[in-house]
Protein backbone atom coordinates (compact mmCIF):
# COMPACT_ATOMS: atom_id res chain seq x y z
CA UNK A 1 0.00 0.00 0.00
CA UNK A 2 1.44 3.27 -1.02
CA UNK A 3 0.14 5.30 2.32
CA UNK A 4 1.24 1.97 4.61
CA UNK A 5 4.04 3.81 6.28
CA UNK A 6 2.27 6.82 7.54
CA UNK A 7 -0.43 4.02 8.90
CA UNK A 8 2.66 2.29 10.74
CA UNK A 9 4.03 5.32 12.15
CA UNK A 10 0.30 5.94 14.46
CA UNK A 11 0.87 4.80 18.24
CA UNK A 12 -2.58 2.92 18.78
CA UNK A 13 -0.77 0.97 22.10
CA UNK A 14 -3.40 2.68 24.62
CA UNK A 15 -7.12 2.49 24.46
CA UNK A 16 -7.05 6.41 24.26
CA UNK A 17 -4.45 6.21 21.28
CA UNK A 18 -6.90 3.90 19.39
CA UNK A 19 -10.22 5.92 19.71
CA UNK A 20 -7.55 9.08 18.65
CA UNK A 21 -6.80 6.94 15.89
CA UNK A 22 -10.28 5.56 14.86
CA UNK A 23 -11.67 9.40 15.47
CA UNK A 24 -8.75 10.51 12.38
CA UNK A 25 -10.18 7.65 10.03
CA UNK A 26 -13.59 8.44 10.73
CA UNK A 27 -12.84 12.59 10.05
CA UNK A 28 -10.95 11.15 6.67
CA UNK A 29 -13.98 8.89 5.99
CA UNK A 30 -16.31 11.78 6.11
CA UNK A 31 -14.28 14.12 3.82
CA UNK A 32 -14.24 11.00 1.19
CA UNK A 33 -17.85 11.22 1.74
CA UNK A 34 -18.19 14.82 1.14
CA UNK A 35 -16.08 14.84 -1.97
CA UNK A 36 -18.23 11.68 -3.40
CA UNK A 37 -21.72 13.42 -2.68
CA UNK A 38 -19.87 16.80 -4.12
CA UNK A 39 -19.26 14.23 -7.47
CA UNK A 40 -22.55 13.08 -7.36
CA UNK A 41 -24.33 16.29 -7.71
CA UNK A 42 -22.17 17.15 -10.98
CA UNK A 43 -23.19 13.98 -12.78
CA UNK A 44 -25.23 15.36 -15.95
CA UNK A 45 -28.92 13.80 -15.63
CA UNK A 46 -28.52 12.65 -18.88
CA UNK A 47 -25.59 10.43 -16.91
CA UNK A 48 -28.06 9.02 -14.38
CA UNK A 49 -28.90 5.55 -15.70
CA UNK A 50 -24.62 5.48 -15.96
CA UNK A 51 -21.97 2.95 -14.44
CA UNK A 52 -20.39 5.93 -12.65
CA UNK A 53 -24.06 7.21 -11.51
CA UNK A 54 -24.80 3.56 -9.83
CA UNK A 55 -21.33 3.51 -8.64
CA UNK A 56 -20.73 6.59 -7.13
CA UNK A 57 -24.16 6.20 -5.51
CA UNK A 58 -23.11 3.14 -4.04
CA UNK A 59 -19.96 4.11 -2.76
CA UNK A 60 -22.06 6.79 -0.77
CA UNK A 61 -24.05 4.25 0.58
CA UNK A 62 -21.43 1.67 1.80
CA UNK A 63 -19.29 5.03 3.16
CA UNK A 64 -22.22 6.49 5.33
CA UNK A 65 -22.80 2.53 6.44
CA UNK A 66 -18.80 2.39 7.37
CA UNK A 67 -19.01 5.79 9.41
CA UNK A 68 -22.08 4.70 11.20
CA UNK A 69 -20.25 1.71 12.27
CA UNK A 70 -16.99 3.16 12.81
CA UNK A 71 -18.79 5.52 15.28
CA UNK A 72 -20.75 2.92 17.08
CA UNK A 73 -17.27 0.95 18.08
CA UNK A 74 -16.75 2.33 21.41
CA UNK A 75 -19.94 2.99 22.54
Amino acid sequence: MKNAPFVCLIDVSTRSKRRKALSIAIDLLEKIRIAEEAYFDRIPINFHSGDAYAATECSIDILIDAISTLLSVYD
